[in-house]
């Protein structure tokens, strides 16, 4: 049990872009603690996490958007 406390999910934040609107939004991503897991934001480029990802626009409802920039909310030591 105490694995599971010291492992936390890594939460990164996408920062969106509506082809349609042109409004940005951000929305939270939380990587699971797995052994592949991204644990930095290249990391994340890299791998097929944002591949996974669907997109729909809040305002217009449109479902092509474009990626402008991943932060990292968190960094946990493991």
């Amino acid at each position: 049990m105490s694995v599971a406390l010291r492992y936390q999910p890594r939460i990164f934040v996408l920062h969106l872009r509506c082809e349609n609107c042109v409004r940005e939004t951000s929305r939270v991503v939380e990587v699971p603690p797995v052994d592949d897991a991204p644990c930095d934001v290249d990391e994340l480029v890299e791998s097929g996490v944002l591949s996974s990802l669907t997109y729909c626009c809040t305002q217009c409802d449109c479902r092509i958007g474009q990626i402008i920039g991943v932060s990292q909310e968190r960094n946990y030591v493991a």
